[in-house]
C-alpha cells in the first residue's frame, strides 16, 4: 500500500480530531461516545492506522469496517477489538447515527506492566478475526459500568496519573 495514501493516527488526540472532538484529558486513553463524535469526512476513512487498541461497545452500527484484508463485521455482534498499526477503511456516512462506547488506550499506558507483552496473544485483536462478539445483557452492562469507571478515571488528571 502507498505511505502517502494511509494516513497514520499516532496518537488518540489525533483521532480525536478526526471525530471533531476535544482532546482527551489523559494522553494515552480515551472514552469516546459516538453519539457525541462527528466524523470529518474526507479521504482519511480511506485507508488509517491507528498506534493504539480500541475496544468498542456499539449499537446501530450498520457498516464494514476493512480490517487488514477481511471485514470487519459490525452487523453482528456488539463488541469489537483493533489493535495497534493495523490498516482500516470505513465509509463514515454509515456510522451516523451510531450509538456506543469506545475505549480507545496507547500501548505505552502498559509501560512494564506483564500485560503489556501478553496483549500482543490476544487473537481479538488481530487480522483473524473479523466478526463482532456477542454479549448477554449482563455481560454488556458489565463491560459498560467498567468503561464509565475507566472514563471517570481517566477525567481526573493529578499528580498520581
Amino acid at each position: 500500500m502507498d505511505a502517502q495514501i494511509m494516513k497514520k493516527t499516532t496518537s488518540i488526540s489525533a483521532f480525536h480530531r478526526m471525530l471533531d472532538l476535544p482532546s482527551p484529558l489523559h494522553p494515552l486513553v480515551s472514552v469516546i461516545h459516538l453519539n457525541e463524535a462527528k466524523l470529518v469526512y474526507g479521504e482519511i476513512w480511506q485507508h488509517f492506522q491507528g498506534e493504539f487498541y480500541s475496544i468498542a461497545l456499539k449499537r446501530d452500527v450498520h457498516c464494514k469496517i476493512t480490517y487488514g484484508q477481511k471485514h470487519y463485521d459490525f452487523d453482528k455482534g456488539i463488541m469489537s477489538f483493533m489493535g495497534p498499526k493495523r490498516v482500516h477503511s470505513l465509509v463514515p456516512e454509515q456510522l451516523e447515527n451510531a450509538k456506543g462506547i469506545v475505549l480507545l488506550f496507547h500501548p505505552d499506558l502498559l509501560g512494564k506492566h506483564p500485560l503489556a507483552g501478553a496483549i500482543r496473544s490476544y487473537s481479538f485483536f488481530h487480522y483473524a478475526v473479523d466478526e463482532a462478539l456477542h454479549l448477554s445483557e449482563k455481560e454488556e452492562s458489565d463491560i459498560t459500568m467498567l468503561i464509565e469507571k475507566i472514563r471517570e478515571e481517566s477525567s481526573r488528571i493529578d499528580r498520581h496519573t
